[in-house]
């Protein structure tokens, strides 16, 4: 049984994947919150945005809106 070899595969050059909807707008409040906070505070930052999910029954991206909008009114993470 003779098989024939298979030209080379050239795979298709991958563009990145854009995110659409709300998860757009969630990549989008996370970054926009990131570059807000102070960078030795992330962990502060990122703890206050789960407390309001859970403490507070807030949707993620509601989560991170209401932080950013405490950071841009001054507040700082402890």
């Amino acid at each position: 049984m003779e098989v024939e070899g298979v030209g080379a595969v050239v795979p298709s050059p991958r563009r990145p994947i854009q995110p659409v909807g709300v998860t757009a707008e969630l990549a989008e409040t996370r970054t926009k919150l990131r570059q807000a906070a102070p960078p030795d505070r992330w962990d502060a930052v990122q703890a206050e945005v789960h407390r309001l999910q859970f403490d507070q029954g807030m949707s993620p991206l509601e989560a991170l809106q209401a932080v950013y909008a405490r950071l841009a009114a001054g507040w700082v993470p402890r």
